[in-house]
Parts: C-alpha cells; sequence; structure tokens
C-alpha cells in the first residue's frame, strides 16, 4: 500500500485550512454545527496528511494542527471510536518522534473542543503510554522525499 502523502488527496486541504483559520481558540458547539458535514472528509484527510508533514519539517505547530483536524473530522461524523484512535495513533507517534509528550499536546487540542465525547477521547488517547504504531496497523517507512506512514499490509 502506498505511504499516506501518496495515497491520501490533498484537493481539499485548501478548504481544511480555511475552517482551521476560522476556528476559535475555544471551539464551542455552535461553530461545529455550522460546519458542513461533508467538511469531515477534507479535515480527516488534512489530518493525516499533516502528521507526517509535521514530522518531516520537524513542526510541532502542525503536529497540533493535525490532531486538531482529524478531532474536528471526528466532531462532524460519528464514525468508531477505533478508527478515530487508529488516526490518532500516527500523531501520537510524532509526537514521541519530536521529543514531546504526546499528553501534553494532545491536552491543548482536548482543551481547545467543544465538551464531549471528543474532547475526553483526544485527553485520554493522549495519556495513553502503549500506543504504537504496529499495535494500531501502521508503519513507518522512508520515501524519496522523507518519511511517511502507511498502513501496515
Amino acid at each position: 500500500m502506498k505511504p499516506n502523502l501518496a495515497r491520501i488527496s490533498g484537493k481539499q486541504d485548501r478548504l481544511a485550512e480555511e475552517i482551521l483559520a476560522r476556528a476559535p481558540r475555544h471551539i464551542e458547539q455552535s461553530f461545529v454545527n455550522s460546519l458542513d458535514p461533508a467538511a469531515a472528509l477534507a479535515l480527516g484527510r488534512y489530518g493525516a496528511r499533516l502528521a507526517t508533514l509535521a514530522l518531516r519539517q520537524n513542526s510541532v505547530d502542525l503536529l497540533r494542527r493535525s490532531v486538531l483536524a482529524t478531532s474536528l473530522a471526528r466532531c462532524l461524523a460519528s464514525d468508531d471510536d477505533r478508527d478515530f484512535m487508529v488516526a490518532l495513533a500516527v500523531p501520537w507517534i510524532v509526537a514521541r518522534q519530536l521529543g514531546e509528550d504526546p499528553a501534553e499536546v494532545f491536552a491543548m487540542v482536548g482543551d481547545s473542543l467543544p465538551d464531549g465525547p471528543v474532547a475526553r477521547l483526544v485527553h485520554t488517547f493522549g495519556a495513553r503510554t502503549d500506543i504504537s504504531l504496529e499495535a494500531f496497523g501502521w508503519e513507518l517507512v522512508t520515501t524519496a522525499d522523507g518519511p511517511d506512514f502507511r498502513p501496515a499490509s
């Protein structure tokens, strides 16, 4: 299977960037309700792509944006929590690789989300200490452009 940046389309990155630019520092449910549910796909893809870019650019800011975009996508779409945690595993690993405490990175994002199950899951997942790529079905690969992630085969 192809790595994330080759596999996941960035065609809607601009839409996701516009949503994140409009998002207040503390996001209320009314902001989430104002978003088109179709934006969940753009936000989810953007979040997945940003995790790789955060690693390549050694950027904690991109990492936080990755977790935020992924979390907002989950606020818009009622996917299974397991799928959400699979998506969060990559930024959790990237936080470690950047020398950051995943609990702190995820807590910052969780604190900015509307109170509710998504914010709680972001906090809880970030505080875990048992996360590995293998356990969540991912592998780190080296591409001509740098490191990337892909679903394990």
